[in-house]
């Protein structure tokens, strides 16, 4: 059973902020409660995920393990935000490790319960596929900002950065395996 606090803290952030009461209340049971110390790794990369986590207090850092064995920082999340969702919804492992960067608390979504939240109310796992796929656009629209304001700012670059990001950019659209 989850507190109020959590609860509370839920269903005030804006992952589901269109969603009436009711459709946040049925997602909300389907979640599990929990903590984890500074310094825990809750997503590893190249390991099975079997979980979405939303994050109600604390931060988390997204790091890619290059393959020169270089640890680089992609970001820090801080609360609240949602984590997990690239692998969560796809059956390969994650491409990033995400660990506490403080004390965290999170409300997560196992396999098992997104499947009966999609048998049992497929109204709520609707509305919690469209506030993640917003996350995602919204991550993907900060991603295009950032190169293109990096692109900018660098109009002295090789002229293969600029070249190299319009072909990564076409190649997103191009790619019909979806």
């Amino acid at each position: 059973m989850i507190n109020a606090d959590a609860a509370e803290r839920f269903m005030a952030a804006p992952w589901l902020k269109s969603a009436p009461d009711e459709i946040k209340r049925t997602i909300l049971e389907a979640l599990a409660e929990e903590r984890a110390p500074k310094g825990t790794i809750l997503l590893a990369q190249g390991q099975p995920n079997d979980h979405l986590s939303f994050l109600i207090e604390g931060s988390v850092s997204i790091d890619r393990l290059s393959s020169n064995a270089r640890r680089d920082q992609i970001t820090l999340l801080e609360a609240p935000t949602v984590f997990g969702a690239t692998s969560f919804f796809q059956p390969r492992p994650p491409q990033v490790t995400v660990e506490a960067a403080s004390d965290v608390w999170m409300l997560t979504l196992h396999h098992a319960a997104h499947e009966a939240l999609r048998r049992d109310h497929p109204r709520a796992a609707e509305a919690l596929a469209a506030a993640v796929l917003q996350a995602l656009c919204e991550r993907f629209d900060l991603i295009e900002k950032l190169f293109t304001d990096f692109i900018a700012r660098h109009p002295d670059s090789p002229a293969e950065v600029t070249t190299e990001w319009s072909r990564f950019r076409s190649s997103l659209f191009e790619d019909q395996t979806f």
